[in-house]
């Protein structure tokens, strides 16, 4: 790649970038070893951004307001981290009973519901399926991608215009959008082991962290060029130069950036 990793285009240099300090670090990560790797609720994560905030200003550094969806997105990508998927592996093993196992299998997905309770001429408001760790919407508020928590309600099934009510994880009952099926909800985004840098070549959409002075969210992107590197204890030394599709920003990262989105065949069709 031609392009400095020192600043990228649109916006996207050094100055803006934001970042959490040491000891905010070192706090999330006691947090988020003693839960588990879950994520934690909208209280939580307010009482961590206005501790963070106030700290900040006491010392006189960063002016600018720690937002609760950085607390929020911190602890999404620890959630994913190798070490965070590992751990929630093992519990999801110990918690499954044969019973609860064959429930799930058996169970009705999101899509084969829905479309059935849309051919039943039903309630334009009902009660979705509780299935949700597998899927992700978008936010109108900011274009960002977060975690589906539950879904709440669901509407226009039967005019064609499906929307389903979505709490967020993380955050509160505030925060609750109606998203729209086709364009704002679909399977959950994961990110990229080390050995699968491999597969990314230019062109393919992707999710990526992106971090500026005032908010640190997953938006979608594209791979625009990459740069292969070697592999060592730090995990994939690779470059890849993407644009964001919200800004039209540019800015080179690495691998532990980015999520593998869904392939089209499984979006959700109804």
């Amino acid at each position: 790649m031609e392009r400095s990793p020192s600043g990228g285009t649109g916006g996207g240099g050094a100055a803006a970038l934001f970042r959490f300090l040491p000891e905010e670090v070192t706090e999330m990560e006691a947090l988020v070893q003693q839960i588990s790797f879950a994520i934690p609720d909208g209280l939580v994560l307010d009482a961590l951004a206005n501790k963070f905030t106030a700290s900040r200003h006491t010392a006189g550094k960063i002016p600018v307001p720690v937002q609760p969806k950085q607390v929020l997105c911190w602890f999404r990508k620890r959630r994913y981290s190798p070490e965070g998927r590992a751990s929630l592996c093992t519990q999801a093993t110990q918690m499954m009973t044969p019973a609860a196992a064959n429930q799930h299998q058996e169970g009705f997905t999101f899509r084969a519901q829905a479309r059935a309770a849309a051919r039943s001429g039903s309630s334009s408001e009902r009660n979705p399926v509780d299935d949700v760790e597998q899927f992700e919407a978008k936010s109108a508020r900011d274009g960002a991608w977060y975690d589906v928590a539950a879904f709440l309600l669901q509407r226009g099934f039967e005019t064609g215009h499906p929307e389903v009510k979505v709490r967020f994880s993380g955050l509160g009952g505030h925060e609750d959008e109606w998203v729209n099926v086709r364009e704002c909800l679909r399977q959950r985004s994961l990110p990229y082991e080390a050995r699968q840098c491999a597969i990314v070549v230019p062109g393919d959409h992707i999710l990526c962290f992106q971090e500026r002075q005032k908010q640190a969210l997953y938006f979608d992107a594209r791979v625009v060029d990459l740069q292969r590197g070697n592999h060592d204890s730090r995990g994939c030394r690779c470059r890849f130069l993407v644009r964001y599709d919200h800004d039209h920003s540019e800015e080179i990262v690495r691998l532990r950036k980015m999520c593998r989105r869904p392939e089209t065949n499984y979006r959700l069709e109804f």
